[in-house]
């Protein structure tokens, strides 16, 4: 196992994993423990959206997403502001969602680890050389 006393950029799967109790959860919590945890500054709002995604489709109600997100604004959870150029030309040239590349173009620019569970934005991240985290695949490529 990764053994992550530094920098540890996460992405919505990540979190997601964490405030939802997902079988992820314990990966994400072995790999950040004493870490500094860093996302993208629009990391709230994706998290919102994932959360109220879930609501619409019925398998969260009302109450368990407020207590989601609650729990979420309890993560010490540092922000920061990706290069929005550099963001979307990642974005058009691996042709993904401009979220995705906010948090790829974050952790190549800071050369931080990225943990995301995310299978087509790992397989992105590493063709750009950075390190991705998700327990059990750890890849410095």
């Amino acid at each position: 196992m990764y053994n992550v006393l530094m920098d540890v950029l996460l992405d919505a799967s990540a979190i997601m994993a964490i405030i939802l109790n997902e079988p992820n959860r314990n990966i994400v919590v072995n790999l950040t423990k004493e870490a500094t945890l860093l996302s993208p500054e629009m990391i709230s709002f994706e998290i919102g959206n994932a959360l109220v995604s879930l609501f619409k489709r019925h398998k969260l109600n009302e109450t368990e997403v407020l207590k989601a997100y609650e729990d979420f604004t309890k993560i010490p959870i540092r922000t920061l502001k990706p290069d929005m150029g550099k963001a979307l030309k990642i974005s058009c040239k691996y042709t993904i969602y401009a979220y995705d590349a906010y948090y790829l173009e974050t952790a190549y620019r800071l050369k931080l680890p990225l943990i995301t569970f995310d299978t087509h934005m790992a397989a992105v991240g590493q063709n750009m050389k950075i390190t991705i985290l998700n327990g059990g695949k750890n890849e410095d490529i």
